[in-house]
C-alpha cells in the first residue's frame, strides 16, 4: 500500500508543477496582452524586428522579451527564433560537465522548455530553429559536417558564409583552456551547429523579413552565423551585453563582421567626443564611478571582491621588487572566451600571445615583469588555464618575471597603481591602467585601442619592439590622460544603460518584474524610451546628461 501511495505521488508531483507553471504563464501572458492594448499598433510592414534568441539562456531572454515588449508597444512587429534541439552542440556544453555527447539531447527538452516559458509568458511571438531547418536540409549539412577536422574547420562555409570561425570558438570555449580531445565527434557536432544556424538564418530572414535583427554574443555556433548572414543581407543588427553594473547594458549597433566588440563605439561618435573636455561635474561622476568599482562590491563582473589597500610601497616590498627597476604588468584573459571573434588580435590565440610574450620578456631582464592572471580562472577553469598553461611551458621562471595567480589577494587598483605599465590584448584593464597614467601595450583592436592613449602593436614584430621598449616609454602625459578620461566617462558612464523592468532586487542578475511592467509603455521609463529609439534610428547608444539623471531616478543602483 505504501509504495503504490508512493508511485501515486511521483506521478501527481509532476503534474502539479506543470499545472502551476501554466496558470503563471496564463496570469502573466493576460496581463501583458493587456498591456499591448494601451500601446500603439502593430505596423503592417517594414517594421519587425527579429529576436535571435538561441543558447538557451532563459536569463538573457528577460532583457531581450522586455525589449521586444517596449518595441511592440511602440508599433514595431517582434518575433523571436529560439532553439528546440535541432542541434546539440551549443553554447551551454562545457567539458567539464563531463556529458558525453550521446546525453547531450537530453536537457533540449527542458530548455526549450525554459525558454518558450519566457516568450510565453510576455505574449512575444516566436519560432523555432527547427522551423526553417527541412529534415532533407538537416541530412545534407550532416553529412558536409561529417568531413570536417580541427585543421580544416576554420575554412567551413555555408554559401559565402563562413561558420568555421564561430564553430572553433564554440569548440574553444566547450574545452575550457583544456588540450583538444583525440575524439572528432566534438569538432563535428558543433560544425553542423554551425550550418545548421547559417541555414535557419536564411531561411527566417527570408519568410519574415525583418527590417533589423537583435542578439546577444554576435558569436558561437549560435549566434555568429546568423549575425553574418544578417550583415551579407545588408541587415542591420543590434548587439547587446551585460556591463559593469546590475541591469545595466551596453548595445551596439554592429557595422562589419570583423569588428563586432559591442565595446566599441562608431568612429563619428568618438570623433565628437574626443573633443568634449570633461565638466567639473563629470570629472567628479567618473571619480564617483571608479571609487565604488574599487572599493565597494558593487560591480556586476567582479566576483570575490578584494579590499583596496592603496600601500603602493608596502605592496611592492611584498613581492620583493626592485625600486631601482621598472615594473610592468601583463594582464591575461580567460583563455576560452569568444578568443578573437570580436576584434583581430596578433596572434591565433590568447595562449600563443602569453607564451611569445614569456620568451621575449625572459630576456628583457631591465625590467620586472609580473603576470598577472585572470581572476576567474580561480573558480572557473583552474587546471586548464593561463597558469597552468605557464607553468606547463615555463616550470622555471627567471627572477625577474613574476606570476600573481587567480586567487591572489590584491586589488585590481592596487595592482594598477603599483606597476609602471600594462600589457593586454582587449582586457578593460588596459583601460583601468590608463586612467592612472600608466602607458598600455596592445596585442590587438580592444575597443579602447587607436584613440590617442595607448600603443598599439599592429604586428608581432611591432609588439616585441615595444616590449623591449618598456624602460623608456614615459607615463601619459596630460593630453592623453584626458583622452583616456573621456573615453572612459563615454565607456563607464554614458553607456550602461540602465533597464530597470528587468533589475532583481534579489539578485545582481535580471528577472522581469511584472509588477513594472507598465515602465515598458512610452514616456514611463526613459532608458527604456532611448533604447527604443537608438535600435531604430541605428545611432551610437550614448546617454546625454539629462538621460543620465533620469535614468537614475529609476534604478535601485546608483552609477
Amino acid at each position: 500500500m505504501k509504495t503504490r501511495i508512493q508511485n501515486c505521488h511521483r506521478k501527481i508531483k509532476p503534474f502539479l508543477s506543470g499545472l502551476k507553471r501554466y496558470k503563471k504563464i496564463v496570469f502573466h501572458r493576460v496581463a501583458m496582452r493587456q498591456l499591448y492594448k494601451r500601446g500603439k499598433k502593430i505596423k503592417k510592414a517594414g517594421s519587425e524586428t527579429l529576436f535571435w534568441v538561441p543558447g538557451g539562456m532563459p536569463l538573457m531572454l528577460n532583457v531581450e522579451s522586455a525589449i521586444a515588449a517596449a518595441l511592440r508597444l511602440r508599433g514595431s512587429g517582434v518575433h523571436a527564433v529560439i532553439c528546440d534541439g535541432v542541434f546539440v552542440a551549443c553554447v551551454r556544453r562545457e567539458i567539464k560537465d563531463k556529458q558525453p555527447i550521446s546525453r547531450w539531447q537530453e536537457t533540449c527538452a527542458a530548455c526549450k522548455r525554459d525558454c518558450a516559458t519566457v516568450l510565453e509568458e510576455m505574449a512575444i511571438p516566436y519560432s523555432f530553429i527547427g522551423d526553417y531547418v527541412p529534415e532533407q536540409t538537416a541530412m545534407e549539412l550532416r553529412k558536409i559536417a561529417a568531413g570536417t577536422t580541427w585543421g580544416n574547420l576554420e575554412g567551413l562555409f555555408y554559401g559565402e558564409i563562413n561558420v568555421g570561425k564561430n564553430a572553433k570558438s564554440a569548440v574553444l570555449r566547450y574545452l575550457h583552456g583544456h588540450s583538444f580531445p583525440s575524439d572528432l565527434s566534438i569538432v563535428r557536432e558543433y560544425a553542423f551547429s554551425a550550418l545548421v544556424c547559417a541555414a535557419a538564418a536564411e531561411n527566417a530572414i527570408k519568410q519574415i523579413a525583418p527590417a533589423r535583427i537583435m542578439m546577444s554574443h554576435g558569436t558561437y555556433v549560435d549566434w555568429g552565423p546568423a549575425l553574418h548572414t544578417a550583415l551579407a543581407r545588408k541587415i542591420p543588427v543590434v548587439a547587446w551585453m551585460a556591463s559593469y553594473l546590475p541591469a545595466r547594458f551596453y548595445f551596439r549597433h554592429v557595422e562589419d563582421g570583423l569588428h563586432i566588440d559591442f565595446h566599441n563605439i562608431s568612429h563619428a561618435a568618438w570623433n565628437e567626443r574626443s573633443c568634449l573636455a570633461l565638466t567639473g561635474d563629470q570629472d567628479k561622476r567618473l571619480d564617483r564611478y571608479l571609487q565604488n568599482r574599487y572599493k565597494q562590491d558593487v560591480s556586476f563582473d567582479m566576483k570575490r571582491f578584494k579590499e583596496y589597500m592603496g600601500q603602493t610601497d608596502r605592496i611592492r616590498s611584498r613581492y620583493g621588487l626592485d625600486a631601482a627597476r621598472p615594473v610592468w604588468g601583463i594582464m591575461t584573459h580567460i583563455n576560452w572566451d569568444t578568443v578573437s571573434d570580436y576584434a583581430p588580435m596578433i596572434y591565433e590565440s590568447f595562449n600563443a600571445w602569453v607564451i611569445d610574450t614569456i620568451h621575449e620578456i625572459k630576456n628583457i631582464d631591465h625590467v620586472q615583469w609580473i603576470i598577472k592572471v585572470h581572476p576567474a580562472e580561480a573558480w572557473d577553469n583552474p587546471d586548464s588555464g593561463v597558469e597552468c598553461l605557464i607553468n606547463k611551458h615555463f616550470p622555471i621562471l627567471p627572477e625577474h618575471v613574476r606570476l600573481l595567480p587567480a586567487d591572489e589577494d590584491l586589488s585590481p587598483l592596487d595592482f594598477f597603481q603599483m606597476i609602471d605599465g600594462g600589457i593586454t590584448v582587449y582586457g578593460t584593464a588596459g583601460l583601468e591602467s590608463a586612467l592612472q597614467g600608466k602607458p598600455v601595450i596592445l596585442a590587438g583592436e580592444a575597443h579602447y585601442g587607436r584613440k590617442g592613449f595607448t600603443y598599439d602593436a599592429g604586428s608581432q614584430a611591432s609588439y616585441r619592439e615595444l616590449l623591449n621598449k618598456t624602460s623608456s616609454l614615459p607615463p601619459l602625459n596630460e593630453e592623453q590622460r584626458e583622452l583616456a578620461r573621456r573615453y572612459a566617462y563615454c565607456y563607464f558612464i554614458q553607456r550602461q544603460i540602465p533597464i530597470s523592468v528587468v533589475r532583481d532586487p534579489q539578485s545582481k542578475w535580471w528577472s522581469f518584474q511584472f509588477d513594472k511592467k507598465d515602465l515598458l509603455l512610452e514616456k514611463r521609463d526613459p532608458a527604456i524610451d532611448f533604447v527604443c529609439e537608438k535600435i531604430m534610428d541605428e545611432k551610437d547608444f550614448i546617454m546625454d546628461e539629462q538621460l543620465l539623471r533620469l535614468a537614475d531616478e529609476n534604478m535601485d543602483v546608483r552609477a
